[in-house]
């Protein structure tokens, strides 16, 4: 049989994984090599493709967009003030809900407050599988592997499969130059596409022995206690709890001026905006590492979208359209910053471009995407995960409209009475924003959160970002720019 008619013949992948010692696997996905890829690529698709990335676009949501984009286009050349108008209300929208979530997110419970969960006992900690997708990474995964063999976790009921490309020697290498623990596995993935990181941890998903599993991207450097903390969050809740998300920060904030605007908006983010989805019990568009899961839920919900280019706010979205919680943990990652404008653009399109992929694959059916998130879920979709890409595009067209409006006489001076208002709606919502990304900085202990008044310079990034990923949503929606990473002092 070729791949495909193994497939259609009901070949298992998963369940002929599961269950078996590791060099019983190791064979399998070297005599399987083929099917298992095509599990690791489409299983998902396969199983929801109402959910899936790869069927792309419904027709009505290509007309929608066109004839959204024809307005757009229309009214600016058109109508300008009113297009002024009509942007101004779109991105002060966004920044009064970026406002409220973090508001709610400073209420949501003082630092440390995790700890109430009572603590298991060692002898009835779960197993638990430490997943760490890997592709090019020799310069930094020697870090983590030392991390890893340190954390404060019983070794009998931990492993860890860093998952490596067979065409990447040079990580391999890395790790096992690092001396891993004997909980430390090298699993090399079959070849295929595409080239990213769910089709990756998919694999590690049919692999995984543990009740409970995490993802740790190669540059991570996780707060030793993490898992028995999440272990503890775990036990004290309902088994509708389906993953914890914990905090992430940058070692490197000081490194330069770009690394410190990162540190701030990642101070922002997982310091108070994902606490105040939660605390206001709304969908949370997760973060690409240290979130972890009951792996059997997330079984049941799946695994990964292999095909969706942020599988991380993807599969958050999914959590809380079928009915799962998701919370979030004060326990802390350090990641490296990127420090140099190209790497960052890059990463940033690649953001953008899933959060546009992610809300084309909620939205496809608007009867059930009301069903599936209800009002809150679908204002958090639409108001977040969507418009901060929709935002980052019209900033640059709002910009330039305010400025014709402020300085070319040839306007009308009848709709004067709109400018005015637009202008200082925009200077509230950067003044706003200036203020939630000093309080959150200095809430999380950054050093110099005063740098927050330059936060608005870093949205001029954002916009080539999300002009980029528009183009590669168009042309190239499954590609995946690989972000570098640099060795830093552990």
């Amino acid at each position: 049989m070729n791949t495909v008619e193994t497939v259609r013949a009901g070949v298992d992948v998963a369940g002929a994984l599961a269950g078996r010692e590791a060099g019983a696997q190791d064979r399998f996905l070297e005599e399987h090599s083929a099917v298992v890829a095509d599990a690791m690529a489409d299983g998902f698709t396969r199983r929801c493709p109402d959910l899936a990335a790869k069927p792309g676009f419904a027709r009505w949501q290509v007309v929608a967009l066109g004839v959204a984009v024809t307005a757009v286009v229309a009214l600016v050349l058109f109508v300008p003030l009113l297009a002024l108008a009509l942007l101004t209300v779109v991105v002060t929208v966004y920044s009064l809900l970026q406002a409220v979530v973090a508001a709610a997110g400073l209420r949501h419970r003082r630092p440390g407050a995790a700890a109430a969960d009572p603590p298991v006992p060692d002898a009835e900690l779960p197993f638990y599988t430490v997943l760490v997708p890997a592709y090019r990474e020799a310069e930094v995964i020697g870090g983590l592997v030392r991390h890893l063999a340190a954390l404060d976790y019983p070794p009998a009921r931990l492993e860890v499969l860093i998952l490596v490309e067979r065409h990447d020697p040079d990580t391999r290498a890395a790790v096992l130059a690092a001396d891993p623990p004997p909980f430390v596995r090298i699993v090399q993935l079959p070849p295929g596409p595409p080239q990213t990181k769910p089709r990756s941890v998919n694999l590690g998903l049919m692999l995984a022995r543990g009740e409970l599993l995490v993802i740790f991207d190669a540059e991570d450097r996780p707060d030793p206690a993490q898992l028995r903390r999440v272990a503890a969050r775990f036990a004290a809740r309902g088994e509708r709890a389906a993953c914890v998300q914990a905090q992430l920060l940058f070692r490197n904030a000081t490194g330069n001026w770009l690394t410190r605007q990162f540190a701030m908006e990642y101070a922002l983010r997982f310091g108070l905006a994902l606490p105040g989805l939660e605390r206001l019990r709304l969908p949370i568009p997760l973060g690409g590492t240290s979130n972890h899961f009951r792996t059997a839920t997330l079984r049941a919900l799946g695994g990964w979208d292999a095909w969706n280019v942020t599988e991380d706010a993807d599969l958050g979205m999914r959590c809380a359209a079928m009915g799962y919680r998701t919370e979030t943990i004060e326990s802390v990652t350090w990641e490296e910053a990127l420090d140099a404008v190209g790497p960052y653009v890059r990463q940033r399109t690649r953001w953008y471009k899933g959060f546009l992929i992610t809300t084309m694959v909620h939205t496809r059916h608007p009867g059930r995407t009301l069903r599936r998130f209800g009002p809150t879920g679908v204002l958090v979709l639409l108001g977040i995960v969507a418009a901060a890409p929709v935002t980052a595009l019209l900033q640059p067209v709002l910009g330039a409209l305010t400025v014709l409006a402020l300085t070319c006489p040839v306007w009308s001076s009848t709709g004067a009475g709109l400018v005015l208002p637009a202008a200082a709606a925009q200077v509230a919502s950067i003044v706003a924003w200036i203020v939630i990304t000093f309080v959150a900085a200095r809430r999380a202990g950054l050093a110099a959160p005063w740098h927050a008044v330059f936060s608005p310079l870093v949205t001029l990034l954002w916009s080539v970002a999300a002009w980029r990923a528009a183009h590669q949503v168009a042309f190239s929606p499954f590609s995946w720019e690989k972000t570098p990473h640099r060795p830093t002092t552990d």
